[in-house]
C-alpha cells in the first residue's frame, strides 16, 4: 500500500517551483510538488517473521494499513507527526528495517493511552507490536536502549525494592538519570525539586499541584520524597516477585 503522509516523506526528496506553467496552465503550488523516487535494496523479510512469532507481537499481520491508530494517536496529533503507529507496522511487514533505523528517535514515544488498541477494527494490539519492534532492534544491535525501557528499568527497580513508587523521587530519580544535575540533600542525597539543573517543564509541573495542596498533604508528599514508603512485609515477598521475574525473562 502506497505511503501518502506528507511527513513521512524526506524533506530533501521534496521538490516543489515556486511557480510552474504547463501549457499555459498555472500549476504553482501544491500541484507542481514532485517526490524523488528511492531506492531500496533489501527487505529483511525475516524481521517481520521474528516480531510476529512473538506473543506480543503476531496480530502485526492483522494490520491492513487503515490509520486508525495514528488518527486516534495524542503523540501524533499534539507532539510530533513522525510518531505514525500505522506507518511502523508497515515498515516492519516489510522489512525494513533501515528505514525503521531512522525513526528509532520516535517509535519509543508511546505513551499506553491504548487509544490505538481499542480502535483498531482488525483487533491489531497496537502498542505491543511496536514494542516487539523495539525489542527486536535492539537485539540485532540496530538501536540503543530506547529512554521507555530505561524508565521500565528504573520503575521495576523502585518496586522490587519498596513494594510500591513513590511519584515524585521516581519522576525527579528518571529526570536526573537523563544527565540533568539536581540539588540532593546533604544528608538523604535525595533530589530536591525547584532546585538546581532541573527542566522548566518539570519546575512547572511540580508548582501547579503545590499551590491548590493544604500544608498536611504537602508535608506527606515531602516525607515520602526523602523517606520512601515500604509495603509492610515486603522483603518476605519481594525474593519470591524477583524470582518470578527472572525466569519470565523480565528482568532482562
Amino acid at each position: 500500500m502506497a505511503i501518502h503522509e506528507r511527513s513521512l516523506v524526506e524533506q530533501e526528496r521534496i521538490l516543489r517551483k515556486e511557480r510552474l506553467v504547463v501549457d499555459g496552465v498555472d500549476v504553482s503550488g501544491d500541484w507542481n510538488l514532485i517526490i524523488l523516487p528511492r531506492v531500496i535494496e533489501d527487505y529483511d523479510l525475516d524481521f517481520a517473521k521474528e516480531v510476529a512469532e512473538s506473543p506480543d507481537g503476531k496480530t502485526i499481520t492483522q494490520c491492513y494499513q487503515c490509520s486508525y491508530c495514528t488518527a486516534s494517536c495524542p503523540v501524533h496529533n499534539y507532539w510530533d507527526d513522525r510518531y505514525n503507529p500505522r506507518h511502523f507496522i508497515y515498515l516492519a511487514r516489510l522489512g525494513m528495517v533501515d528505514e525503521l533505523q531512522k525513526r528509532a528517535d520516535v517509535i519509543w514515544r508511546c505513551v499506553s493511552c491504548h487509544k490505538c488498541t481499542h480502535r483498531c477494527p482488525k483487533g491489531v494490539l497496537v502498542e505491543e507490536v511496536l514494542k516487539v519492534i523495539l525489542r527486536a532492534m535492539a537485539k540485532r544491535g540496530l538501536i540503543e536502549e530506547y529512554p521507555s525501557k530505561k524508565f521500565d528499568k528504573f520503575f521495576t527497580e523502585s518496586v522490587l525494592e519498596y513494594g510500591r513508587i513513590e511519584d515524585g523521587e521516581l519522576l525527579l530519580g528518571w529526570v536526573e538519570k537523563q544527565g540533568y544535575k539536581l540539588f540532593k540533600d546533604p544528608i538523604l542525597k535525595k533530589p530536591v525539586p525547584l532546585i538546581g539543573d532541573a527542566p522548566l517543564w518539570l519546575k512547572q509541573l511540580m508548582l501547579k499541584p503545590i499551590k491548590s495542596m493544604n500544608v498536611g498533604f504537602l508535608m506527606l508528599n515531602a516525607k515520602h520524597m526523602l523517606f520512601h514508603p515500604r509495603t509492610k512485609n515486603w522483603n518476605k515477598f519481594k525474593q519470591v516477585l524477583r524470582k518470578a521475574m527472572e525466569e519470565e525473562g523480565a528482568l532482562k
